[in-house]
């Protein structure tokens, strides 16, 4: 995963941190999209990934992207304050909610179309 080549974290480690299985992250199943569930996990550990980058692969990988430099010469990232935090995820679940709306509308039709082929065939 991006993130954690980013991040310079073994992915097997960062799969471990979140909970989550390597397994199904790996192959075929890397094709897929993350479930809300794994999505609201990276996003509480990972605050500083953006959400839209996250679900549907738009914008930058960072939230804020501009590291910023101390008196004393080292980086930081500005903190992210705990409003903010909650703003994200809710912002994440609703991406993860209309592309599951979207993903069910489609299965909707297929399901309309095969009814109608199953009907075709018990009339010959």
């Amino acid at each position: 995963m991006q993130i954690a080549e980013s991040k310079k974290i073994r992915k097997t480690d960062f799969f471990k941190e979140l909970g989550l299985s390597y397994a199904n992250f790996k192959g075929m199943q890397k094709n897929t999209g993350l479930n809300s569930d794994a999505v609201v996990t990276i996003l509480a550990k990972h605050t500083d990934i953006n959400p839209t980058w996250l679900i549907i692969g738009e914008g930058r990988m960072y939230r804020h992207d501009e590291t910023l430099v101390r008196d004393d010469g080292e980086f930081y990232n500005e903190p992210i304050v705990v409003n903010e935090i909650e703003h994200t995820l809710i912002d994440a679940l609703k991406l993860v909610i209309s592309s599951q709306e979207k993903t069910i509308f489609s299965l909707e039709k297929q399901v309309i179309i095969l009814e109608q082929e199953v009907q075709n065939l018990k009339k010959k």
